[in-house]
């Protein structure tokens, strides 16, 4: 905001920006399904699930534990440069326990180490989880890439050095009349997402881990990516981040009052003006802008009249 005061016209054209009244830019949605998925399996430590339609997570009824393992490509669906609102990841549950069933949350553990999807299957379509030997490279229990010197701190993936400790989502996970299972946004899933988007050498996606592995027969299967129309899929919210308007060239000219701002592309701009700072006084708009196609600077002329006014940007 700033003061056109006969006078003193230039001194104030500082707090311009400071009266720019943002409003929240229109949000963009994308939906981005899983481009790498696997699993890692206690009972076979050195096997590999990632061509897979399923990847397990849970416990099995002998107490042995599965962790599930997914990333999603962010590059060229979401702009460098945008603030991430919302995310919301979904899964579908094709497969629970025959014998017994117990529910239990589910939480996503950002992974802070790259490893291997692979692309292995089982041999036996009646038991889709058994997988197969894994070939160098393919994550496993005991690898982040088999055949390598790199392993996981522990098998299976070690808090703080393999992923971080914290959930980032959680949800309950009932059975199959309750799927799909959404994880709903929350700070610490936005962040990530956030992060990966900003810097996308960090991404290694995350770890599905049953917050009850001590517990036998919390163990599900969850459709992969290789699981046409049933994969795992991000809904996610974004939007522009915004700059502030740089305002130039202020003057007087032929009895009027100039000034010029840069704006972005696709926004439109209202400027309003007041003869004073008080509350009583309402804004009034001196004239609208069309959203422009690229990026340019816009001239704002106002004729000079007697007394001062104040001016302010805003998005309508």
């Amino acid at each position: 905001m700033f003061s056109r005061n006969l006078r003193i016209t230039f001194r104030l054209i500082g707090a311009l920006a400071l009266g720019f009244h943002a409003c929240p830019v229109r949000a963009e949605s994308v939906v981005l399904t899983s481009v790498a998925d696997t699993t890692l399996i206690e009972n076979a430590p050195d096997y590999n699930l990632g061509g897979a339609l399923i990847v397990n997570a849970g416990t099995t009824q002998t107490f042995t534990r599965n962790r599930g393992l997914f990333r999603f490509d962010f590059a060229g669906r979401i702009p460098r440069g945008c603030r991430v609102a919302k995310v919301d990841f979904v899964l579908e549950v094709t497969g629970q326990p025959k014998e017994e069933q117990m529910s239990s949350s589910f939480g996503l553990h950002r992974v802070l180490q790259p490893w291997g999807e692979g692309n292995k299957s089982s041999p036996d379509p009646n038991h889709p989880g058994l997988a197969a030997p894994a070939t160098s490279g393919e994550a496993t229990w005991n690898h982040r890439f088999a055949f390598t010197t790199n392993i996981w701190t522990i098998p299976g993936g070690g808090a703080t050095n393999d992923y971080v400790p914290e959930v980032s989502a959680e949800t309950f996970v009932y059975g199959l009349g309750d799927s799909p299972y959404r994880f709903f946004s929350t700070a610490r899933l936005v962040a990530d997402v956030q992060a990966w988007v900003d810097d996308p050498a960090t991404n290694f996606g995350w770890m599905l881990i049953c917050r009850s592995e001590e517990a036998n027969f919390t163990a599900r299967r969850f459709a992969s990516r290789e699981d046409t129309g049933r994969a795992p899929y991000l809904e996610i919210e974004y939007a522009p981040e915004y700059v502030p308007p740089k305002i130039d060239a202020p003057a007087v000219a032929n009895g009027q009052f100039n000034f010029s701002f840069a704006v972005q592309s696709n926004q439109t701009y209202a400027v309003e003006f007041r003869p004073s700072l008080s509350p009583l006084d309402n804004w009034s708009t001196l004239t609208n802008f069309a959203a422009q196609p690229a990026s340019t600077n816009l001239i704002v002329s106002d004729p000079i009249t007697d007394g001062q006014r104040f001016y302010r940007l805003r998005l309508p």
